[in-house]
């Protein structure tokens, strides 16, 4: 395990960082995680997988970072794919934020939406 807090948990899974979210997280609670993602990302440069389905919320001070710091980060690191991986639950609650996200990511990488981890990397 690379990174592990309340909100959410960063570790190398098949050659890929998985970043989990166990509850929603915003400021330093959110961008912990995905910097720990993001150091991973460099050291290794490897593909990336989020884990949104036990929630994701962003403020807009988050997304703004996101877009403007975190995105073009990573795509220094050799990331090439970004995996979503959601079920339907998740997808009516927070689908539209989602969708936002991996329009955004979608500038760098190739984006890919599963609904379960097996599906990652297929």
């Amino acid at each position: 395990m690379c990174f592990s807090s309340e909100y959410a948990d960063v570790r190398l899974w098949k050659n890929k960082v998985l970043l989990t979210w166990k509850k929603e997280a915003r400021f330093e609670n959110y961008r912990a995680p995905t910097a720990a993602a993001l150091e991973l990302m460099g050291k290794y440069s490897c593909d990336f997988v989020i884990d949104a389905r036990n929630g994701f919320e962003d403020e807009k001070e988050d997304v703004e970072w996101g877009f403007t710091f975190l995105l073009p980060e990573m795509a220094k690191t050799g990331c090439k794919n970004v995996w979503f991986i959601m079920n339907e639950v998740n997808e009516n609650e927070i689908g539209e934020e989602m969708d936002m996200w991996g329009t955004e990511f979608g500038k760098y990488f190739t984006v890919r939406k599963v609904d379960s981890p097996l599906k990652v990397g297929v």
